[in-house]
């Protein structure tokens, strides 16, 4: 019933956490679609060791753009509902059950989204990241806005709003803009969460990974997209590889 969908890039560090937590829902994913950006250190050997336990589906994509990327995974779904994520996240046992429930309950509902748990050492990220759901969950009472760690919706809607943005930053927010054009309900749901390491905020430090993710703040304010875009951009090349911040 929900197809999983994820990039990949050198992520054997976290991969093992991501798979094991999925062969451990109480229901199971129909497939976990992991889109590869051409990892070299043994990400996909780790991903080989899950395909007995795990319906696994791997997908080449050179392109370090998330849109691309995500739009590339979207196309192999084969599932009524889809679950964009990330390969360092951690599910929840029950998580695709109480998503599975909470779109059989509504059949009316075509997204959803939920809290994102920061793991790891980062005091800044463990105090910021709750501060940023808060301000989702307000503001996707009137705009739905999702997190590149939990955006779920059903698969036709991704072929009404003409997929992500091929954008290689904020393709989730922007998606989120996207979907607000549909006229059904959306939900950000308090009571669902992921797990996610945030690695920037570890690797560049608190206050530099803050200013890093300032860009986000468009999603909620669109007066400010024009002042906030040369921060977009410079995270853009970052995650393009292109540049270090």
């Amino acid at each position: 019933m929900i197809s999983v969908v994820a990039p990949c890039l050198n992520e054997a560090k976290y991969l093992p956490t991501f798979l094991s937590s999925l062969t451990k829902q109480t229901l199971q994913p129909q497939e976990v679609i992991i889109v590869d950006g051409g990892s070299t250190d043994g990400s996909l050997q780790i991903i080989k060791n899950y395909k007995l336990q795990l319906n696994l589906n791997v997908v080449y994509c050179p392109h370090r753009n998330f849109g691309i990327i995500r739009n590339l995974g979207h196309w192999e779904a084969r599932s009524h509902i889809v679950f964009q994520c990330n390969t360092d996240n951690y599910f929840p046992s029950d998580l695709l059950e109480k998503i599975a429930v909470s779109f059989l309950d509504d059949p009316e509902l075509i997204a959803l989204t939920g809290r994102v748990v920061p793991m790891g050492t980062s005091l800044t990220a463990k105090v910021a990241y709750p501060a940023f759901d808060l301000l989702r969950w307000f503001f996707s009472r009137w705009k739905f806005r999702p997190s590149g760690s939990f955006i779920v919706y059903r698969n036709w809607v991704w072929y009404a709003v003409n997929g992500f943005p091929e954008v290689t930053v904020n393709e989730d927010g922007r998606f989120g803009q996207r979907i607000d054009g549909l006229a059904y309900p959306k939900r950000f749901d308090l009571k669902l969460w992921v797990g996610h390491y945030v690695k920037k905020f570890e690797s560049m430090g608190g206050p530099k990974a803050l200013l890093f993710y300032l860009y986000v703040l468009s999603n909620h304010f669109p007066m400010l997209s024009q002042v906030l875009k040369p921060i977009e951009n410079k995270a853009g090349r970052v995650f393009s590889g292109l540049q270090s911040f």
